[in-house]
Order: C-alpha cells, then sequence, then structure tokens
C-alpha cells in the first residue's frame, strides 16, 4: 500500500510537479523498442520518398499503443492547473465546427485521421493573421501535461514567433505516460499526415521550410522522431529548448525545485495553503522509482546512445539548444556531451528565465466569452486580469529563436534581464 502511494506521488513528480496522480502506468521495454525499430526500418524503406513532403507510406499509429493498459493522463492527472487547462478548453468548445476544420480564434483544428479511423488525431493549426502563405512551418511539441494543451500552455510564444517569421504552426497534444517512443512515433505521423492535408486543401507549396521546435520533453521527442525516421534531413532547422533526458527518479528528485517555484508568490489557489513536505515527499518518491525499476523508454542512457550515432553532422549544424539560467531540469550539457571529440555539436543560446520560461498566459475576463468567464474566475482566484509567467523573459526567448531561424549566430543573454521567476502574478509590477 505504502509502495503504490509512493509510486502514484512519483507519477506525479514526473508530470512536472504541476498535478496530482491517482494511478501509475507500467510499460514494456521490450514493446516500446520493437516500435522504435519498426520505425527506424519504415524509415530505410522509404529513404527516397520527400518524406515530410510527400512519404510513400504514413505511419499508423493505434490508440493503445502508449502503453498498452495505461490509465490516459487526462483521466489519472488532476490537479488546479492542469485541470483550468481542461475546464478553458471544454468552455470555449475548441472543438467546435464542422468538416475537421475547425476554428479556435487564431487556432484551427485539424482531425487526420484517415476513413475507417475512430481515434481522433489531432493536430492544432496557427496560420499567418494576414492570410497570406507562410514562409516556413514549425512544429512544435510542448513539455509534459502542457504539451497536451499547446494551443492554450504555449499561445503566446507560438504566436509571438509565428507573427514574426510569418510562420504557420502546427502543434502536436499528447498525453503523457512512460512510452518516449510510443509518443514520438504518433508525433511524427501527425506531422508527416498535418503537411498532407495543408498542400492538399491549404495550397502550401511543398518547398516551404520546415522546423522542429520542442520545450522539455517535447525536444526530446523531436529527438527521437528525427533519430528513427530521418525527417531531420529535411528540416530546415532543429530547435531544443531546455532539452530533458532525465531519468524518471532524477526527475522526481531534481523537481522539488519547480513545485515550489509553482507556489512561490501564488495568489491563485493553485497549490495554495499545502502542508506538503516537499523535501521529505520527493526523495521517498524517487528512492520507491528506483526500488521497482520503472524508467522512460529509452531512458536517459539509451537516449544518449541514439543522439550520439543518429545526429550526423548535417543534422547537428541546424540544431540550436536554448538553455535557461535558472534551470534545474534542462540537460543540454548532456546532449552536447554525446559529440565531445566525435564532432562539432550544436549551437547553444544562452538565455535569462526558467524552465516554464516558454509558458505564458494571460487572461483577460472580459475578452472571454461568457460561458467561459466564470470557469476563468475560479482559475485566477476571481483576479478580472491574471498571468502566469515572465512576459520578459519570453520575448527574450521569441527574439533568439527568430534569430535562429534566420540564420544568425547564437547569443549569451544571462544575467542580462533581473528575472521574476515564472510564477502567478496579477498584473503587479516588478
Amino acid at each position: 500500500m505504502i509502495m503504490m502511494m509512493l509510486l502514484r506521488i512519483a507519477y506525479v513528480c514526473y508530470s512536472a510537479s504541476l498535478v496530482t496522480a491517482f494511478g501509475s502506468p507500467s510499460i514494456s521495454h521490450a514493446t516500446a523498442r520493437l516500435r522504435f525499430s519498426k520505425v527506424a526500418q519504415e524509415n530505410v524503406d522509404s529513404r527516397h520518398s520527400p518524406g515530410l513532403s510527400r512519404p510513400l507510406s504514413r505511419l499508423k499509429s493505434n490508440s493503445g499503443d502508449a502503453g498498452g493498459d495505461n490509465t490516459p493522463a487526462s483521466e489519472a492527472i488532476g490537479g488546479e492547473l492542469v485541470t483550468a487547462l481542461a475546464r478553458l478548453d471544454t468552455e470555449w468548445e475548441l472543438a467546435r465546427g464542422d468538416g475537421g476544420k475547425k476554428k479556435i480564434g487564431d487556432w484551427n483544428v485539424l482531425d487526420l485521421r484517415e476513413d475507417g479511423e475512430t481515434s481522433p488525431e489531432i493536430v492544432y493549426l496557427l496560420e499567418p493573421m494576414s492570410g497570406a502563405v507562410p514562409s516556413c512551418v514549425i512544429f512544435f511539441l510542448g513539455g509534459a501535461v502542457l504539451g497536451q494543451f499547446p494551443h492554450i500552455a504555449y499561445s503566446s510564444f507560438l504566436e509571438k514567433v509565428a507573427t514574426k517569421m510569418n510562420a504557420a504552426v502546427v502543434a502536436v497534444p499528447y498525453e503523457v505516460n512512460l512510452d518516449h517512443f510510443g509518443i514520438a512515433q504518433r508525433a511524427v505521423s501527425r506531422m508527416k499526415n498535418a503537411v498532407i492535408e495543408c498542400e492538399d486543401s491549404r495550397g502550401y507549396p511543398t518547398e516551404l521550410p520546415k522546423y522542429a521546435i520542442g520545450h522539455s520533453l517535447g525536444a526530446k521527442l523531436h529527438g527521437i522522431g528525427i533519430a528513427a525516421t530521418g525527417i531531420g534531413e529535411e528540416l530546415a532547422g532543429v530547435g531544443f529548448v531546455s532539452y530533458n533526458n532525465f531519468g524518471f527518479a532524477e526527475t522526481i528528485t531534481m523537481a522539488r525545485s519547480f513545485a515550489k517555484e509553482m507556489q512561490v508568490g501564488n495568489d491563485f489557489g493553485f497549490g495554495a495553503g499545502s502542508s506538503m513536505p516537499f523535501d521529505a515527499l520527493f526523495d521517498l518518491a524517487g528512492m520507491a522509482v528506483s526500488a521497482v525499476g520503472l524508467e522512460f523508454t529509452p531512458s536517459p542512457l539509451d537516449m544518449d546512445r541514439i543522439v550520439e550515432s543518429k545526429f550526423d553532422g548535417d543534422v547537428l549544424k541546424k540544431t540550436r539548444m536554448f538553455q535557461f539560467e535558472d534551470d534545474d531540469l534542462d540537460s543540454t550539457k548532456r546532449f552536447i556531451e554525446c559529440f565531445d571529440g566525435d564532432s562539432e555539436g550544436p549551437s547553444v543560446s544562452y538565455l535569462p528565465g526558467t524552465h516554464l520560461t516558454p509558458v505564458f498566459l494571460k487572461l483577460g475576463l472580459d475578452d472571454l466569452p461568457d460561458e467561459a468567464k466564470d470557469i476563468a474566475s475560479q482559475a485566477t482566484g476571481g483576479f478580472e486580469n491574471a498571468s502566469f509567467g515572465n512576459e520578459e523573459a519570453l520575448d527574450l526567448l521569441v527574439e533568439e529563436v527568430s534569430d535562429w531561424m534566420l540564420g544568425r549566430s547564437p547569443s549569451d543573454r544571462r544575467g542580462a534581464r533581473k528575472q521574476i521567476a515564472g510564477i502567478m502574478d496579477a498584473e503587479i509590477e516588478e
């Protein structure tokens, strides 16, 4: 009973310490590796195809691939911030519309499932406000848990980059679990199908430059997809923001600072009043995970080997790492060390900020539909206008990402600005 409780706590910590879990998933390492081998073989079989532009065959995904009997993250994960995002997602009726092309303000929902498929294959598409043909396409994968709601949690970041670059953004949502191979495989499948949809139905030119940008776990997932399918050759650039390749137990012990960050200066009730003994709780959870051998697939060591063997010089030349000054969950150094002495590694931009810098939410109740106002009011503790995150740090990230896409050299901005850690505030100036 105690072990099960600790494992449940461990799953909470893995989900970036934002949430509370009610069950822990299981995963077959052999099954996950078999999937990875299958995806890699499909890449070999279709090496002469135009890949993201026109794959010879689409990768198939099974709704049960990600962990078999795993409890879906949407059911297994609670927590106030994630629950608020999910409720807003529902209240705004983001999936309303006809014909599989559903409008969400500036975002469109594309359901890419094929005839006969019952499980939705959703991506979120952000197109230039001008209505002009985009200059490039960005494929985005967010971090654990928040990546399930990329059109909400990362909307400010993606909209700012898209505006600067006249880019279209394909944000691929996913439910988190331990099988990172399976998540990456489905993400690649959706990216390929999204390209087909945009070219066939929206007139996107096949020669548009394509970029892969991922935050935290999303960066690792992009890395797996690039290694397994060879799409890196077709990408104009690969951007890893706060690349994370921690083991399960390591993520738990390091995430204690992340959880505390969510509570410092918090006026909104996210975790407020909790008597949780953070250090003891995280230590016990880490011990429980180590005792039973739970681990991600691929494990950190396996991921290092994959990166070292599959990221060749051509891919590395167009890879940019974005590392924040105050980020205990960053594995950028580990990624770079995979190439010490063998080849030139990726370029690195150093920025002020924290692991949550790419996440900026700004809620103005007057701007919301009537049916969403009550939900948003509850989520923000009654404030009429509220925000999460640091827009100043976000703008520096947007500028650096845009400069990279324009071919400019990386910069070192550490210490350039005084940081307000990614905390909840209510339009309170520093």
